[in-house]
């Protein structure tokens, strides 16, 4: 660690952002040692001067904070959170909506450039503009909310954590999710700092909310250390009558609970989960399709903006005016994308990993009278394709991205189009330069065709991509 005079303040400009939202600026003090260094300052835009005094330096980088603002971007907008600086749900909230799309076009193209290695005139050439969200607030449609119980004020806390810690952040309302949701918080945090729940509420680990935005279906999942017994027909009651009184139109349909004992593990295998009350699932409806979720099923988090999404996919589908006689889905989840895009291939072929989603995609299909599709559990890294043909395939990962073993197998299966959803940057430049190097010795070559970067999260960081790549040689 480098020594630095920590009562020292320095001339900086911020040049740009870092995938946290933190202001990536130059010092730029010609009398100063550390004229010309790099650091991240928290609060500071694109644009924007100030004096900053440096808190912490390790290897080639180094920390600062704001002492004084010298001049701010045309940008920078009040954030209508009050808690915005202190909480770690939005990153980016104090920066024009603009300014946001802007800064993820510049991640998704960044991280393909410098991370991927692809030549930067050929990126930009296949780069769509972002697709942005006509309504960058209250657009989730799941939140968790830890629980916290404080055994001096014998009451529950529940809220979102503040940044880098596991502290809850105590707040009004949050504007990222839908007000119902913000509903069921506050009656719960009532609800479990009464006394005689005592014993439940020191076992309450998350609360957990889904919403189908056009269904007006609601699912609440209590998330529990261990097997403790809750009243959920009272609870479902006081959130019923909280719905009524906020004059939100929002049904709640479903209850249920999981015993989670290891918080290190989000989809814990041994975690056991009970329907308390109400249905098992609640249904979501994308364009003309209505979707069946399950309480530990993947579905996309902004509803309106997966339509968005998934309209891109089936665009992509249909570049070349042939429509794909197979569609492979891989990572399906619910089966949302393939079911979406339906009309868009001739059979539809889904692999997921979590069983209650695959039972799930298969109802959605009924649902929505789509005859061609099969759907199958199983990891689709370990998949045993088999003699599989599929001319298209789908892969929507999670944020770890894919290995070079299913990238491997997709070379193998030669589709004329791959069409990968992203929700990391970062991973998806790694897995595309490794498919690229791998190419060669399958015999198969793609090129990039298109990128679209499509803002499923305002006001954070995350962005999702959509890329197409088209074969150009090789195959069947």
């Amino acid at each position: 660690m480098g020594i630095f005079d920590s009562n020292k303040t320095l001339f900086a400009r911020c040049t740009g952002l870092s995938s946290d939202g933190v202001g990536v600026a130059r010092i730029e003090d010609p009398q100063a040692r550390e004229n010309g260094m790099k650091v991240f300052v928290e609060d500071m835009l694109p644009g924007e001067t100030a004096r900053v005094r440096i808190t912490k330096k390790e290897d080639r980088m180094a920390y600062a904070v704001k002492e004084q603002v010298c001049s701010s971007s045309e940008q920078r907008c009040t954030p209508v959170c009050p808690e915005f600086l202190r909480c770690g749900g939005c990153q980016i909230q104090h920066a024009d909506y603009s300014l946001q799309l802007e800064m993820k076009e510049k991640m998704v193209s960044s991280c393909l450039i410098r991370l991927g290695k692809f030549p930067e005139k050929e990126i930009l050439s296949c780069m769509e503009p972002i697709l942005g969200a006509k309504e960058p607030l209250r657009y989730r449609n799941h939140v968790q909310y830890p629980v916290e119980y404080s055994l001096t004020k014998r009451c529950v806390n529940i809220g979102l954590f503040e940044k880098k810690s596991h502290k809850i952040v105590e707040h009004e309302t949050c504007y990222l999710v839908h007000p119902a949701s913000e509903v069921v918080r506050k009656v719960a945090q009532v609800f479990f700092s009464d006394l005689s729940r005592m014993d439940i509420a020191k076992e309450l680990r998350q609360i957990a909310v889904r919403i189908g935005f056009q269904s007006k279906e609601m699912m609440i999942i209590f998330v529990t250390r261990k097997a403790v017994e809750i009243d959920a027909g009272a609870f479902a009651e006081e959130c019923v009558s909280a719905l009524e009184k906020a004059g939100i139109g929002m049904r709640l349909t479903s209850i249920w609970q999981q015993e989670n004992p290891d918080p290190s593990k989000r989809k814990d295998p041994q975690a056991r989960w009970t329907n308390l009350w109400g249905e098992p699932y609640i249904h979501e409806i994308l364009g003309n399709r209505v979707f069946r979720i399950s309480p530990d099923a993947f579905f996309q988090v902004n509803s309106k903006q997966a339509v968005v999404l998934y309209q891109k996919v089936k665009e992509y589908l249909r570049f070349d005016g042939v429509l794909p006689r197979v569609l492979l889905d891989l990572y399906c989840g619910t089966g949302s994308i393939g079911i979406f895009c339906a009309d868009a291939c001739h059979h539809l072929i889904g692999i997921e990993s979590v069983e209650s989603a695959v039972i799930d995609a298969k109802a959605n299909a009924t649902d929505n009278f789509i005859k061609d599709t099969e759907f199958f559990c199983g990891k689709a890294e370990e998949y045993d394709f088999g003699a599989m043909m599929p001319d298209a395939v789908v892969i929507d990962p999670p944020r770890k991205g894919v290995d070079e073993k299913l990238l491997s197998q997709l070379l193998k299966l030669a589709p004329t189009r791959i069409i990968y959803v992203s929700c990391n940057p970062a991973t998806l430049a790694r897995d595309l330069m490794r498919f690229f190097q791998m190419q060669e010795e399958a015999g198969v070559k793609y090129g990039i065709k298109n990128i679209c970067p499509v803002d499923m999260f305002p006001q954070t960081t995350h962005v999702e991509t959509v890329v197409l790549l088209s074969r150009l040689t090789g195959g069947v």
